[in-house]
């Protein structure tokens, strides 16, 4: 009886594991027919370069084999996206397709800050990728890379989006993070969900060994096909400026502003003339949502407004002084753009003590090495409520409680009406490292 139970048991367990792995293997997805039809739409990419040779053989310049990458079909008519530092600053382009053939390609246009190419071959009979949306792709969902890492043609790697909205050096970049291996050769190469659409542009990885470690980038593809649209209309790229310097919402402010999470963009600086300053918006405000969408991090405010175009405009949801207000702002032209600043007041020759800080009068060689206008200087700093704060030597106060600082006199004035208690925000530029907004507690 005994061994019939174990027996029973023992099967029962079987069974269990035999199921498990029925169904672990059932939802494990099937490349093969993804990857068939993908390749031939998949190119690799070399090029050429000048190079100066002077040796005792060679007094004349001469080519040398430059970069190499990859990049996918957009058009029958054989248009292919590809990064711009695969191609930038090259003699020649040759594109590598599925077959073997090689191709000389024409470089139509490029944008740098997007790290956007546009190549085009001579031909009508190319196949081009259907274009996704990555918008409706989830975090988690499956995705395959095709590219030519290391001059491997056609290599095929896969795994599974990680992150969207990524920020990674370029401001107007919201990237798509992904486990998939990526490793130098793969720039430019596509990015395919699981119905065969590309979604973006294996762009970088994040290494200490420049191989992958589990961190790669791409482009997203519908900021990429709007980039590509403008170079083969427009002949260049145009994009929104909003005129402003920002921080993230840490926990104190929100707090402070009255808000359930820090997400949102706090503005700490505005350009004079810029469209955020025709429009009304200050320092100290938080931008929440522009035309609804949410503003998730400070990062993604430039993501949002690169996307329009000057002369559009917006609504802007933005708390201020912890009421919520509803601005319309009309989107201006990065062309003329000027740093974030506000007028010069009149000085005064005073010290002063402050909780702790010695503040004097902001010398002009000192507003001039850091590139603002108006302030008081912080020439010593004692324990105190603003040490605590994160005030340190050398900083300048440009801002108590909202109200913008010129002089040691303004200074004093909105000190006298401070509260007794309580936190204020501090508006404070440390030369090096910009501008950023402080909690104090009085």
């Amino acid at each position: 009886m005994i061994k019939a139970k174990s027996l029973s048991h023992a099967l029962t367990a079987l069974l269990i594991m035999v199921s498990v792995v029925s169904n672990a293997n059932a939802k494990l997805p099937d490349f093969v027919e993804l990857v068939e039809k993908s390749q031939p739409s998949v190119v690799s990419i070399s090029t050429t370069i000048k190079v100066n040779r002077r040796n005792m053989f060679s007094r004349q310049p001469g080519i040398s084999r430059g970069p190499s990458g990859s990049g996918f079909f957009i058009s029958k008519d054989g248009y292919v996206l590809t990064n711009n530092h695969v191609i930038d600053g090259v003699e020649e382009v040759f594109v590598r397709l599925h077959n073997g053939k090689d191709l000389e390609a024409e470089i139509i246009g490029t944008d740098a800050d997007t790290d956007i190419a546009l190549l085009k071959l001579k031909g009508n009979n190319f196949k081009p990728f259907k274009i996704g949306n990555i918008e409706k792709t989830k975090v988690g969902s499956w995705v395959v890379a095709i590219g030519a890492p290391f001059g491997y043609d056609q290599t095929v790697t896969a795994g599974i989006i990680s992150a969207k909205g990524r920020s990674v050096g370029e401001q107007y970049v919201p990237y798509i993070q992904t486990d998939v291996a990526i490793n130098p050769g793969n720039s430019g190469g596509p990015l395919i969900d699981m119905n065969g659409r590309v979604v973006g542009i294996n762009s970088k990885i994040l290494s200490t060994s420049g191989g992958s470690n589990g961190l790669s980038f791409s482009i997203p593809i519908d900021l990429a096909m709007d980039v590509i649209n403008q170079i083969r209309d427009n002949g260049k790229v145009v994009r929104g400026y909003l005129g402003v310097n920002y921080q993230e919402v840490d926990r104190r402010m929100a707090k402070w502003s009255k808000l359930d999470s820090t997400q949102g963009a706090l503005i700490n600086g505005i350009a004079p003339g810029s469209p955020a300053m025709r429009a009304g918006i200050k320092n100290g405000d938080i931008v929440l949502r522009v035309d609804g969408k949410l503003v998730k991090n400070a990062a993604e405010l430039p993501f949002i407004i690169g996307r329009y175009r000057p002369g559009d405009k917006a609504e802007f949801t933005i708390v201020r002084e912890k009421e919520k207000i509803e601005l319309d702002v009309t989107i201006g032209s990065r062309d003329g753009a000027v740093v974030a600043a506000s007028p010069q007041e009149p000085q005064t020759k005073e010290e002063l003590q402050w909780l702790g800080a010695t503040l004097k009068e902001l010398p002009e060689e000192v507003a001039s090495r850091a590139n603002v206008t108006h302030g008081v200087l912080v020439t010593d700093i004692d324990a105190g409520s603003a040490y605590d704060a994160g005030i340190r030597t050398g900083d300048i106060i440009q801002s108590i409680q909202l109200t913008s600082i010129n002089n040691l006199a303004e200074f004093e004035k909105v000190r006298a009406e401070l509260p007794d208690q309580g936190s204020v925000p501090i508006l404070v530029n440390r030369p090096g490292a910009g501008s950023q907004y402080l909690i104090l507690d009085l």
